[in-house]
């Protein structure tokens, strides 16, 4: 199944869509005249035994009254995009599922969810507005099809007696790399072997995305992820990935990163920071529930995204994550659809709140589950938060080295020339562009505001 996302394909998936919902809508409720079994996939997790738990709750109250039953099902986190490619490929899909944000043009390209506009009560698609604007990652062709449920903002977070350890102050953070490169290094000479400036986590999962692409993103509000795409004028412009490669080789150098930056993962990473042996670390609100889930008393703050020297924060990018979708093979999408508004709904997501999980709706914010959390209302959407735009990146068939692949090896070798690297990579992405949009196999305006 190709990931790329065509026009053809999407003409094609829409009308595999609308034949699916056509050809469903009248099935009956369940095998035998009873309660209908709506299959839910979600990624395996703490997150996923909460609405596991609330789930097996309302399946016999409110589900027995609407006579749904709903089978959750958490699936392998490694392998969870693997998964849902062969669970509709071998036809065992589940009738609503997440579907992660990257995936989801592939997914509708292929013609596996259905358009939510026909299926969803209106006040759920008003209240999920923001996060479908036209380049979003879940809107396809102008049609929402997934609701995010979590807000995954970004943030600096600094150990506040690490700070003041080294003499600065955790009022006036850095905001721009090289106030960073020094905060790094006064908190490291502070921390005598046992406290270090920042964490590089290069083999966490999503590096890139997370770390090296959303402070550039940061200060230049043109650029979105996977190479550094410019929708507006259709270019990569992958040199400016140059700021953010030299100042993480240079703490790395000057052993002002904390230790091992080459293997480290992101649980090490939280669980480093939790312990107060890193002064910094670039995260999104997930680390909330992560330093709760460790009993981590660290005095941690939030603060804003320091950007490249010479720019201003211009935008904090965030993503509206745990997206939720309704599959195109399900045999009855009108019940399906009704889980799936439980799904995105206030219940659950005061349930996950309670976790320290960050909600997507103010009302949860405001909520008793939350109000109280001062550190997770840190990561609270403001008016620079904003939902990153998609990118052609992943949908290209490109030659050569990946963009990930380039990142990691330019900054566990110093030596390397930045330039003409940085350069090779714009050239490999951009005529894979091209080339897609030449044949009809990419819309650009997809990708723009």
């Amino acid at each position: 199944m190709t990931a790329s996302f065509t026009r053809r394909g999407f003409l094609g998936g829409l009308a595999a869509t609308g034949l699916a919902a056509a050809g469903c809508s009248g099935s009956p409720t369940g095998t035998s005249g009873g309660p209908a079994t709506v299959v839910v996939w979600d990624r395996a997790g703490a997150h996923a035994k909460a609405r596991q738990e609330f789930f097996q709750a309302w399946n016999g109250k409110e589900g027995a009254e609407l006579g749904i039953t709903v089978q959750y099902e958490p699936q392998a986190t490694d392998k969870y995009e693997e998964i849902v490619r062969v669970g509709f490929q071998t036809k065992r899909a589940p009738d609503l599922f997440h579907s992660p944000s990257s995936q989801l043009g592939a997914f509708v390209a292929a013609g596996w969810v259905l358009p939510l506009p026909d299926l969803v009560d209106q006040a759920v698609l008003e209240r999920a507005a923001p996060y479908h604007q036209k380049n979003s990652e879940l809107v396809w062709g102008g049609v929402p099809f997934a609701v995010p449920t979590t807000a995954f903002t970004n943030r600096m977070v600094i150990n506040t007696e690490l700070f003041e350890k080294a003499g600065l102050d955790p009022a006036a953070p850095p905001t721009t790399f090289t106030e960073v490169r020094e905060a790094a290094a006064k908190i490291t000479k502070a921390g005598g072997g046992d406290a270090f400036g920042v964490i590089i986590p290069i083999k966490a999962t999503g590096f890139r995305q997370w770390s090296v692409d959303i402070p550039l993103m940061a200060g230049d509000e043109s650029l979105a992820q996977f190479g550094l795409f410019d929708a507006a004028a259709q270019k990569y412009e992958s040199e400016k990935y140059a700021p953010i490669i030299e100042l993480y080789r240079a703490m790395i150098t000057d052993k002002t990163a904390y230790p091992g930056a080459a293997t480290l993962t992101g649980d090490v990473a939280a669980n480093a920071f939790g312990k107060g042996e890193a002064g910094m670390h670039l995260a999104s609100s997930a680390i909330v529930s992560s330093l709760a889930d460790l009993k981590s008393n660290v005095s941690a703050v939030a603060v804003p995204l320091p950007v490249p020297d010479g720019q201003q924060l211009v935008r904090s990018p965030m993503n509206a994550g745990y997206p939720y979708a309704i599959s195109s093979t399900s045999k009855h999408p009108e019940q399906a659809a009704k889980v799936f508004q439980v799904m995105v709904g206030d219940g659950i997501q005061e349930a996950l709140a309670a976790k320290a999980a960050p909600p997507i709706n103010d009302e949860v914010w405001d909520s008793a589950a939350i109000k109280d959390n001062a550190f997770l209302q840190q990561f609270r959407p403001a008016d620079l938060d904003r939902q990153w735009p998609k990118t052609p990146g992943g949908l290209l068939q490109v030659d050569g080295e990946k963009v990930d692949q380039t990142i990691e090896k330019l900054l566990l070798d110093p030596a390397a020339d930045l330039g003409p690297a940085l350069s090779s990579m714009q050239q490999r992405m951009q005529a894979a562009y091209d080339a897609a949009v030449k044949s009809g196999e990419v819309d650009p305006q997809e990708f723009q505001a």
